[in-house]
């Protein structure tokens, strides 16, 4: 348990605590640990005695932070910085639109917006040139690998990452491209 000594914060908590109480009506029953005393005298209080007690060191006022949960919103914040770095990386090496859509699941808007956000630093959106024969059959080859196993499961980004890492020279467009070569035939 946190205790809030700020006296604003104080103030702020308590008034929270007074406006979900009625917003509860008088049908809900009491908070755990307030009599209904409590809550009526709180209720009635004016803005000024409100702020005196806020003000005082009593009642303590402290905030309870659930682990469980707080550890599920650090591993989502995570999740998002890191997906976030990883849109940034696939716009600044060259992914198309539609890859972007696809692997992504963000509206082309958002796709507009974000090439914006890294204008200076991504190449030019154009049709990607296809590498010699022998090059596009070692980047199937690699892409047969990194797909073994994993036929049944969505394409992730993690798997053209694994890709770009073997061939860094080539953009995502040109990986993309030769990986769906023969999708239409």
């Amino acid at each position: 348990m946190i205790v809030i000594r700020d006296q604003q914060l104080r103030l702020l908590v308590l008034a929270n605590l007074i406006r979900q109480l009625q917003e509860q009506g008088t049908d809900a029953s009491a908070p755990d640990g307030f009599t209904e005393r409590q809550i009526a005298e709180l209720q009635a209080l004016s803005s000024s005695e409100l702020v005196q007690l806020a003000e005082m060191t009593e009642p303590r006022v402290a905030i309870q932070i659930d682990a469980g949960s707080l550890e599920h919103g650090l591993r989502q914040v995570d999740y998002l910085n890191k997906r976030s770095r990883q849109l940034e990386h696939f716009i600044r090496h060259g992914a198309t639109s539609n890859m972007l859509t696809k692997l992504f699941k963000i509206s082309s808007a958002d796709v507009t917006l974000k090439r914006r956000l890294f204008a200076g630093t991504s190449p030019l959106l154009r049709r990607p040139a296809m590498p010699a024969h022998s090059v596009r059959e070692q980047i199937q080859k690699r892409w047969f690998e990194i797909r073994k196993g994993k036929e049944r499961e969505p394409v992730r980004a993690e798997d053209y990452e694994q890709l770009h890492h073997a061939f860094p020279p080539h953009t995502y467009a040109t990986l993309w491209a030769v990986v769906h070569e023969f999708d239409n035939e």
